[in-house]
């Protein structure tokens, strides 16, 4: 470790229902400030009735995506002028970001019952990724099921088997551990030894999916644990974290 600034799905019980209890970085629905101009995310109240074993929680922005968001703002160069791929996009606001910043083009990606938001969401804002100065080519939302993921270059619309995207974005999408294996595949098929960038944030909920996925997420990529404050000024609490991984060659 590094220091920084066609599987069937086992049958389990519904996702607990999770809530926003307060977050540590501020949003509104109304808007807020991002790269110079307005980044305007709506959500929907969080229902275990919807979606599948994520339990509705992509209806909701939480802190782990406004984190992604602030880190790279800070730090574009990671996603502008690049092909990105997010998974777990839920409201949409990591891939709309990365957006706004200049990447080349977006596929974010999530069960389907939060493509209809998401969707609403790339169309709210996108004046602000069309933008002048580094326009983003396009966003598009796509359904991505991680015990069945697609073909890569069917999220990207592309004939090229082999294509990957440059910058894969996952954000807080480890909270539940029957998860974290099928995310683990998904990020082992999408990525290219050694060039594909994996950026990970997440609040840790429990020692027993976070001791799953840290394990997990070694054996597969070289991992530097971002030092947040050091490399981009933000500061974060203890429980969240930000990973920069490359696939293990």
């Amino acid at each position: 470790m590094m220091e920084e600034s066609e599987r069937t799905k086992p049958e389990t019980e519904p996702a607990p229902l999770l809530a926003i209890m307060g977050r540590f970085y501020p949003f509104d629905e109304s808007g807020i400030p991002f790269a110079d101009t307005t980044l305007v995310i709506q959500e929907m109240q969080n229902q275990s009735n919807v979606g599948g074993e994520d339990g509705g929680t992509g209806l909701n922005v939480w802190d782990g995506a406004l984190l992604i968001a602030r880190y790279l703002e800070k730090r574009p160069e990671i996603v502008r002028n690049k092909k990105v791929l997010e998974l777990g996009s839920g409201c949409g606001l990591v891939g709309i970001a990365s957006g706004i910043l200049g990447a080349n083009e977006v596929v974010m990606t999530d069960l389907q019952y939060a493509l209809p938001l998401m969707r609403e969401n790339v169309e709210r804002n996108e004046s602000s990724w069309k933008g002048e100065e580094f326009p983003c080519q396009r966003i598009e939302c796509e359904e991505c099921d991680w015990f069945v993921p697609p073909p890569i270059n069917e999220l990207f619309g592309s004939k090229n088997e082999g294509m990957r995207p440059d910058v894969v974005l996952v954000a807080d999408c480890v909270w539940i551990s029957s998860l974290i294996a099928p995310l683990l595949h998904t990020l082992k098929m999408y990525t290219t030894d050694g060039s594909t960038k994996v950026i990970i944030t997440y609040q840790q909920r429990g020692r027993e999916a976070h001791e799953e996925f840290w394990q997990g997420i070694q054996e597969l990529f070289d991992v530097v644990v971002v030092d947040t404050e050091k490399s981009a000024g933000l500061t974060k609490p203890d429980v969240f974290h930000v990973f920069e991984c490359t696939k293990k060659k």
